[in-house]
């Protein structure tokens, strides 16, 4: 039977939004018969009927919809509906294109070949995106359990950090362990260089750039930091097996860790006041994990009685509870007495004071509102709230291309003011596409467009940073530029470049290639 698609037509954009039916379902229309109206980022565009026959609905309106999905279909007459879908999304799955129509991007085909990894295996329609590949990749990691502690627990959903597999570094002198734990106030009271010097002689993998703040002590018969990488004061951290922290990460005052396998990722944020361990902290399942770019708020609570693990940048937030087990009387008694680990997937967040209870999984983008008290599971993109949470709604709208054109250019017109508030002399474009500033006789310049092609003539002089808001293949012009859809940055990045890119980061657009941390600037 004709099936209704909408067709690739470049090959930076993903999907297409389903604006409205214009024939209702069940009615019959004839060819080339207007019946939808879809709107894609270059514009919006009538769905032709591709025969006579009965039209029927796939989709509601305003579903987003993968190129080369189903929306409809038009029935012969005798012809029955195909197995139902769900409305919603539409996916791309049923409908692969032929191998010979496949086209790779540059970025794509460039993964392609590293990876040995023949088109026809990515299942894509049309055109092959960078996107495309990296998903494909990811499905084949394997997802058998790096730790027999992890044994039994789904990794689906989760980007774990390498350091969880690093079984042969930082392994130090088990003496030097022993005189830690028994004495160690001296030791923890030392500069950060002689600390880091007598870890490193005694073992340690500590990578330059690292600073112990005062009074903190990292005790760990094997201990990994990497570079650039701060441990704040008064920090205590106590691991039976191993301590391993990645790059760029960044800890607060009065972090207290007792755990028997802590490992952490790149970029990672904790706030002050941090607690991980509690009772069963040296059971043999006391691990805890947390993935790259993952921010842990002031005053959270962790118990690692079983296995914690946190995926790549998971928001949990102030004063937040995590529990593996709880305290009660007797199960022979009909009390309940459990004992399970918590999964938060990739992307998740986790709302100020809320507490995640044993045995619960958080999907990935799900959403717990504040105060929450999450006693079961939450489905992969959903929001949850009260007590106890409950799903109430999507995590996230559906945006459409035209409102994503707005929203980006409403933030650059908001980083223009927030930089003339403090002081700048800002020149805004006559044509809402950026704005330039003078300071101490030099130019800097911000330069939005939606695609490179339409980028604005920028002043040669000028420091400038090109905002865009879908990605492109072609080498980056002169300066830094950011791609905001992508999450991409590329090209030399100047101090003014570094202060644009953590001004959208403070909003939500963390930009690869990372690990990658603000040092000061603008902002």
């Amino acid at each position: 039977m004709p099936r209704l698609y909408v067709e690739r037509d470049d090959a930076n954009s993903e999907s297409a939004t389903l604006v409205a039916w214009l024939v209702p379902d069940g009615q019959t229309v004839a060819p080339h018969q207007p019946v939808a109206v879809v709107e894609t980022s270059k514009a919006t565009v009538d769905l032709l009927a591709p025969a006579s026959g009965v039209l029927r609905h796939g989709v509601q309106e305003g579903a987003e919809i993968d190129f080369g999905a189903t929306l409809g279909w038009v029935l012969a007459p005798g012809e029955s509906l195909p197995t139902a879908k769900k409305a919603g999304r539409a996916t791309a799955d049923d409908a692969p294109a032929p191998v010979e129509d496949l086209q790779p991007t540059r970025a794509a085909a460039r993964l392609l070949e590293q990876a040995g990894i023949d088109p026809a295996a990515i299942g894509s329609h049309g055109f092959i995106t960078e996107r495309d590949v990296r998903a494909y990749l990811d499905r084949q990691r394997p997802r058998t359990a790096p730790l027999r502690a992890l044994e039994g627990i789904d990794l689906e959903g989760l980007s774990l950090p390498d350091g969880l597999t690093d079984a042969d570094r930082g392994r130090l002198d088990p003496s030097f362990v022993s005189r830690l734990r028994a004495d160690g106030e001296g030791f923890r009271h030392l500069p950060s260089e002689e600390k880091i010097a007598a870890y490193r002689e005694q073992g340690a993998a500590i990578a330059d750039g690292v600073q112990l703040d005062p009074g903190s002590l990292l005790i760990a018969p094997r201990l990994i930091i990497g570079r650039n990488s701060r441990i704040g004061a008064e920090t205590f951290a106590d691991c039976a097996e191993q301590l391993a922290i990645g790059s760029l990460s960044h800890f607060g005052p009065r972090l207290e860790l007792r755990a028997r396998r802590a490992v952490f990722g790149d970029n990672i944020h904790a706030g002050r006041g941090i607690t991980i361990g509690g009772g069963g902290h040296r059971d043999p399942w006391a691990v805890f994990v947390a993935g790259d770019l993952t921010f842990i708020g002031d005053e959270v609570f962790i118990n690692v009685c079983r296995p914690v693990l946190i995926g790549r940048e998971v928001f949990l937030t102030m004063r937040s509870i995590v529990v593996t087990h709880n305290i009660g009387h007797s199960p022979l008694e009909g009390f309940e007495n459990r004992f399970a680990p918590v999964v938060v997937e990739d992307r998740a967040q986790v709302g100020m004071g809320c507490t995640l209870y044993a045995g619960v999984r958080l999907g990935r983008e799900a959403i717990v509102g504040s105060n929450s008290y999450v006693l079961t599971s939450v489905p992969a993109g959903k929001l949850a709230l009260g007590v106890p949470a409950r799903v109430v709604t999507e995590a996230r709208r559906k945006i459409s291309p035209a409102r994503q054109r707005e929203v980006a250019r409403t933030l650059v017109a908001e980083l223009a003011e927030w930089l003339e508030a403090r002081g700048e002399r800002v020149e805004r474009r006559a044509d809402g596409a950026g704005f330039r500033i003078e300071r101490e006789g030099a130019a800097y310049e911000v330069l939005y467009a939606e695609t490179r092609d339409g980028l604005p003539q920028a002043d040669p002089a000028s420091e400038k940073v090109f905002v865009l808001l879908e990605g492109c293949e072609d080498p980056p012009p002169e300066g830094l530029l950011l791609e905001l859809i992508p999450r991409r940055a590329r090209g030399e990045a100047t101090t003014f470049g570094r202060s644009v890119r953590e001004y959208f980061r403070k909003r939500g657009i963390r930009f690869e290639p990372g690990p990658w941390r603000y040092t000061g600037g603008w902002i």
